[in-house]
């Protein structure tokens, strides 16, 4: 089936539609047309249009939503393991990601496509240099992606002029009806100054393009804006009129009580990396109070050279159960509230919830297929919403995908990727790997 074309018809299958209104069906159909969804509701043979597809023993869900992430990162995986964050990034991956190519960021990013579509991500938000690239591979995989062209105040392996390269991209892709969304990803406060920083803003505002920015990772980052500005690294956002535009603001670790209405104020949303958070042991995320304010949360994956690995549930769960122990109640976050941080939440985080993160008729066919096939999926009751939101939530992982479609669309089909040829692909991020690692001598020491 071609992307956005023909009719299809989701027949018997277990969904989970994450609409409050009707967020299950134990036997239930999808009919799709034109690469949108038209009719979801109960099994009924009658209703089918062109090709039937039966589900009736696989769990159908939105697409998971992956808010934050870097697709370069694979070339780096296992290269600097058990460091703080600031030594992580002045000593390990600056000085590595000195020696990427254009090429090195294309091959890495169709890697990081091919572990993401295989742990069910059909919509990722990228930070990175070389972001055509990034796009580029995006399109090739058949996935979203909202690509930021990451800024610093100094020149970065792509560029002398990082403004420039990301207003470029931004005219080049914006409103091109493509997968690929144009952004603008200052990397944080510590790497560009104020004077870039309300550059990235006057670009997002007049494109009206999202800004992507890690904020307040470390209590290091607080510490050293304090000193320099003040206050503290949101209060300084909001002062140089950043957070006028619309913001998407990755770990917000460190985050005070004033800095949260702040960010409420103005509608800022939050991407939640628990796994990267804990490997570097940047700080506890406070998720109760971050909804007490009404602000919107996602868990997201960041990147493999800090996470290892991609794959959404399994972090989902590792979050939550944290979030759960951190706060003393295990009632905190349901597995259905929980499952809202990579799908409807998470939509909303991308200022994307008209069109994903839930199965309803008007939005885009992008959905997650889990298979029933492994011995820990059971026993399974398929007619008890409860049990299979858990499942999905508790004993789900990323293995337990079995297909993905994006715009009606399937990208991964019976555990296979229809898109792209994944033996080539590890060859050659292999290869742009090992290449970088060479220029700084990682396999002499």
């Amino acid at each position: 089936m071609n992307a956005g074309a023909g009719q299809t018809t989701l027949m018997r299958g277990t969904i989970i539609t994450m609409c409050d209104d009707l967020p299950f069906l134990h036997d239930g159909m999808i009919v799709i047309e034109d690469g949108k969804i038209v009719h979801v509701g109960p099994a009924d043979p009658e209703r089918a249009v062109g090709e039937v597809i039966d589900c009736s023993e696989l769990i159908v869900l939105p697409g998971f939503i992956n808010t934050h992430t870097h697709t370069h990162s694979p070339l780096l995986r296992g290269v600097a393991d058990d460091q703080t964050l600031m030594d992580w990034l002045t000593k390990s991956m600056w000085p590595a990601e000195k020696h990427i190519t254009a090429t090195h960021a294309r091959n890495g990013a169709l890697l990081s496509c091919l572990e993401l579509i295989e742990s069910g991500v059909t919509t990722y938000a990228d930070q990175y240099y070389f972001s055509e690239e990034v796009a580029q591979a995006a399109v090739e995989s058949g996935q979203r992606a909202l690509v930021a062209p990451t800024v610093f105040s100094r020149p970065t392996p792509e560029s002398d002029d990082p403004i420039g390269v990301a207003r470029r991209f931004i005219e080049r892709h914006l409103g091109d009806d493509s997968r690929i969304e144009p952004c603008i990803g200052p990397h944080a406060i510590y790497s560009c100054s104020t004077e870039t920083l309300q550059a990235v803003r006057d670009i997002a505002l007049e494109y009206d393009v999202l800004v992507h920015i890690h904020l307040s990772e470390t209590q290091q980052e607080n510490d050293d804006c304090m000193r320099q500005h003040g206050v503290s690294p949101t209060r300084y956002l909001e002062q140089i009129g950043l957070l006028d535009a619309r913001v998407l603001a990755a770990h917000c670790v460190h985050i005070s009580e004033d800095d949260r209405q702040i960010l409420a104020r103005h509608n800022v949303k939050v991407s939640h990396n628990p796994i990267s958070n804990f490997k570097l042991v940047s700080g506890w995320f406070d998720y109760p109070a971050f909804r007490r304010h009404g602000l919107d949360v996602s868990v997201a994956l960041d990147g493999v050279q800090s996470n290892n690995s991609f794959n959404l549930l399994a972090d989902l769960k590792t979050g939550i159960l944290v979030q759960k122990t951190l706060h003393n109640d295990p009632t905190l976050l349901d597995a259905y509230e929980a499952l809202k941080l990579i799908t409807i939440d998470a939509a909303r985080c991308l200022f994307r919830e008209h069109e994903l993160g839930s199965l309803e008729v008007g939005k885009c066919a992008d959905l997650t297929f889990l298979d029933l096939s492994r011995a820990a999926m059971h026993p399974l009751h398929r007619n008890s919403f409860r049990q299979v939101v858990s499942a999905v939530v508790y004993a789900a992982n990323g293995a337990d995908v079995s297909d993905v479609m994006v715009q009606g669309e399937f990208i991964y089909r019976h555990r296979r990727h229809v898109r792209l040829d994944r033996s080539t692909v590890i060859a050659n991020a292999a290869e742009s790997s090992r290449q970088i690692l060479e220029h700084i001598d990682f396999f002499s020491r």
